[in-house]
């Protein structure tokens, strides 16, 4: 297991602007990260060159500037949308599902094997969980035959409710991302759909990240590494491991127990947006040393 980010770790400043990739890559590596996560749920957003006709130009900069310094993309996140939402339009799904394929077009050039992107779910039905699975299945098996081509993996990450109580979003709990992507096993997809667990998601739900990770086992794919102080309050997650409530020794003791080989990626965009220019060398070196302590804690934690 190796130590990764997020390249959003510094990507939102204080002034609501957005920090080139480029930079992003150079201010990290000399904090010491050589592995990176590209999340096109940043590069959605007005303005950015993701979004142009020149996106091509865009993400091959990115690559050029990830040789420069020496660095690798290893994992993605896709751009999302919600492909079961029946009020839009058909050009407007056209273009979301454009999106989504761009985007991973952009990993695969960036030389990305795994992709994360979410589930959705079925709010019309009674039988939220069987149509949601029955509709989702439907949707990955054309996404993965994408994918496949491009010699990439996808995986699928647990949901959160913070924001949509009393509803419950489709994966949301531990039993229902398990069945969705345990569907996919034995068939022609068999192990090019795994799971993405979201540390954080699941503390929100107050879920038992021992006993789920030890049932995900082998589906693990990915991993999305944040803290939080809150429930229900955004600004106060996707925060650095340790300044937040998570119990991640029980966690990095369970990754190992299952023999996860990914990354332990960060995925904490409130850590630094606040912080002035001047001292994020200091943030992200602090970040990557708390990510080497967490990853090296595998090999020391039954002796402590």
């Amino acid at each position: 297991m190796k130590l990764a980010t997020s390249c959003n770790i510094i990507c939102f400043r204080p002034s609501g602007t957005m920090i080139p990739i480029e930079q992003t890559l150079e201010l990290a590596s000399q904090a010491g990260f050589k592995y990176y996560d590209i999340s096109f749920w940043d590069w959605s957003l007005p303005g950015s060159p993701f979004l142009t006709d020149n996106w091509k130009y865009w993400i091959h900069n990115v690559a050029n500037a990830a040789a420069y310094y020496g660095v690798e993309f290893v994992q993605g996140h896709a751009y999302t949308y919600p492909f079961l939402n029946i009020n839009m339009t058909a050009e407007e799904c056209e273009c979301h599902e454009m999106l989504t394929r761009r985007s991973i077009d952009c990993c695969s050039i960036l030389g990305v094997k795994i992709c994360v992107t979410h589930p959705d779910t079925d709010w019309r039905s009674v039988d939220r969980v069987k149509s949601s699975k029955a509709k989702n299945i439907e949707y990955f098996k054309n996404l993965l035959e994408y994918t496949m081509r491009r010699d990439m993996e996808l995986a699928i990450e647990n949901m959160c409710n913070f924001d949509i109580l009393p509803k419950a979003k489709y994966c949301s709990f531990t039993e229902e991302l398990i069945e969705l992507v345990d569907t996919f096993q034995n068939t022609v997809h068999n192990d090019h759909l795994g799971i993405c667990w979201d540390f954080e998601h699941a503390e929100i739900m107050k879920i038992d990240q021992r006993e789920s990770l030890l049932a995900i086992g082998g589906m693990l794919k990915a991993t999305h590494v944040s803290d939080t102080h809150s429930q229900s309050d955004s600004d106060l997650m996707h925060i650095m491991p340790m300044f937040g409530k998570i119990d991640w020794r029980t966690i990095v003791k369970t990754l190992r127990e299952i023999n996860y080989q990914g990354y332990f990626s960060y995925e904490a965009h409130n850590y630094a947006n606040t912080l002035p220019d001047e001292v994020i060398p200091t943030a992200l070196k602090l970040s990557y040393e708390i990510g080497e302590y967490l990853v090296h804690l595998e090999k020391v934690v039954d002796s402590v």
